[in-house]
């Protein structure tokens, strides 16, 4: 039976207030706000109903930066808004952690840069709809409507990936939205379209020319799954070292070691002061599902 569309989900009222973006800045996942006539972030007024950015800002969420987002964005995550033909305000958290991840195993694990066909070999885009409360009746939704979901079988037996099981519940996360300067509008700029149907490239998969290519990164990744590494354990590493995978960084996060100036290393984002881990576990257990412990 075919899923008919009907008016969309209004924007929910923005909770988010300037202590709240402060708190995101203390934390290190938010730029602070150095100039008053350009600043990093706004919280939105009070009488914007829907979003209404200023000329160079898109609009962000909370939870988007406490799952890996920074700025400025990194070439991965500005090709993944290429590829899917999307705005910021299109992703939803669960895709932000699985964009997080994947770079996070690439640099930190494999010592690579994030591979663009090893990308395309274990995700797709999935579109979601809202639930209308009439059977066969969804609406579509101006926050989170791409997915990014690994394949079937892509974490199983034959393991090609490492096991990312991410949250069923994000309750909230779309009140949480403010606006974001858009560093020379690396991000495309905000224009709240809709996307009402699955683009047909959202599933499009990695060429099959160049599928041997990704045989000695695969083998690594299933040898990375047999030691047990999980979407937890690479998310408690990056929070560790206090590091955006979605940020534009100088170094690879496997470069980031002894020896590398503190200049380098505050440009990459990383702070010498490690969160306590009971902090660090928060900040996984809202991004993956599961029982973590640090």
């Amino acid at each position: 039976m075919p899923v008919r569309l009907i008016a969309v989900d209004d924007w929910r009222l923005s909770s988010m207030t300037e202590r709240q973006l402060l708190e995101l800045e203390r934390e290190g996942l938010l730029r602070p706000c150095v100039s008053s006539s350009r600043p990093e972030w706004i919280a939105p007024a009070a009488d914007h109903r829907e979003p209404r950015p200023p000329k160079g800002y898109m609009v962000s969420f909370a939870k988007f930066h406490c799952h890996g987002l920074g700025s400025p964005p990194s070439h991965f995550m500005r090709a993944l808004c290429h590829h899917y033909g999307v705005e910021l305000q299109h992703f939803s958290p669960n895709a932000i952690t699985a964009a997080a991840v994947f770079p996070a195993v690439c640099e930190g694990y494999l010592g690579i840069m994030p591979h663009w066909d090893l990308w395309l070999h274990l995700y797709w885009g999935e579109l979601y709809h809202a639930p209308s409360g009439t059977t066969g009746v969804r609406k579509p939704v101006r926050a989170g409507c791409l997915n990014l979901v690994l394949k079937t079988g892509k974490a199983e037996k034959p393991r090609e990936y490492i096991p990312v099981g991410l949250m069923s519940n994000n309750a909230g996360w779309d009140s949480q939205w403010f606006y974001l300067w858009n560093d020379d509008d690396l991000l495309p700029a905000y224009n709240g379209r809709l996307i009402p149907e699955h683009p047909d490239h959202w599933r499009y998969g990695v060429v099959l020319a160049h599928q041997p290519w990704l045989d000695p990164i695969l083998d690594a990744l299933k040898k990375l799954h047999e030691e047990g590494l999980t979407a937890a354990v690479v998310l408690s590493a990056v929070h560790h070292r206090r590091v955006l995978p979605l940020k534009s960084r100088p170094l690879r996060m496997d470069e980031m070691g002894p020896g590398v100036s503190s200049r380098i290393l505050e440009a990459c984002g990383m702070s010498n002061e490690a969160p306590a881990d009971d902090a660090v576990a928060a900040r996984v257990r809202a991004a993956v599902a599961g029982d973590f412990q640090p």
